[in-house]
């Protein structure tokens, strides 16, 4: 088993390496999407683009390679943004959801997930 550390939700979730990230987060009941996502999403084909999330803290091997889809999507997005439903999670990593609309205390968040050290 691998861990995921959602820095918004402040949890950590089990998952089976491979698993596919957007699966991942409807299963444990996480909000993925903003509002425009939750009034009309692709339910995971990656044409929507609306489930953003932000991979924290480096670990962009920990998640599978960037599809075509995704280079294509998120051409004008951060580096480390992905598609939940285009990333399958290899290994730990933190998350960052809805990066689109970051709470206020973001900063102090991504710190303090920092400062935890995830299991392997």
């Amino acid at each position: 088993m691998t861990t995921i550390r959602f820095i918004r939700e402040g949890v950590e979730i089990q998952c089976r390496p491979g698993e596919n990230l957007r699966d991942v987060v409807i299963r444990e009941n996480l909000q993925l999407y903003g509002l425009k996502g939750m009034l009309g999403n692709c339910g995971g084909a990656g044409q929507c683009s609306t489930c953003f999330v932000s991979i924290e803290g480096g670990a962009s091997n920990s998640l599978s390679p960037l599809t075509d889809v995704e280079r294509q999507k998120l051409k004008s997005r951060p580096d480390n943004w992905r598609l939940a439903c285009q990333t399958l999670v290899k290994s730990s990593t933190v998350v960052l959801t809805k990066p689109q609309s970051p709470p206020s205390n973001l900063d102090k968040l991504i710190d303090d997930s920092k400062n935890k050290k995830l299991p392997k």
